[in-house]
């Protein structure tokens, strides 16, 4: 006879699904620490990018960024309240993962000076943080 037996499949099962079982914390804790890693990715490029944006001129403006609980926005303008929202760029923030520090670094036009000069933005979840610094210069750094 070949083929296995009633209590072998009931034994491989049994072993599957004990392993299963002990990896979902460790798989739940690498999706947390990946959002926060994609979400200070995402900070950093829209900062940068909002910078350029200002140096260049584009659009004949300076260029901002606005951090609220779930979105990072790319806005024309200086201001958030009075911006023109067709020129938005707006990236979403998993909702496990709080941003908090300033909400809205703007960069002067030419110069691409950032105000408020010396920011620092942190990015958490659980037991993960991780802090982006944009300095008086305008330089991002992670």
């Amino acid at each position: 006879m070949r083929g296995f037996t009633l209590i072998e499949l009931i034994l491989v099962v049994a072993i599957i699904s004990f392993i299963a079982l002990l990896s979902s914390p460790f798989y739940s804790r690498f999706l947390l620490q990946n959002a926060v890693d994609n979400t200070k990715d995402q900070l950093v490029g829209s900062l940068r990018k909002a910078q350029t944006y200002s140096m260049m001129g584009k659009r004949g403006s300076a260029w901002s960024v606005n951090f609220s609980t779930n979105t990072i926005t790319l806005y024309k303008g200086t201001s958030f309240a009075s911006r023109d929202a067709s020129f938005d760029e707006k990236f979403s923030v998993n909702p496990n993962v709080s941003v908090a520090g300033i909400t809205d670094i703007s960069f002067a036009r030419a110069t691409g000076l950032p105000a408020p000069a010396g920011a620092t933005i942190n990015i958490s979840s659980a037991n993960n943080n991780k802090s982006v610094t944009v300095n008086s210069q305008g330089v991002v750094s992670r």
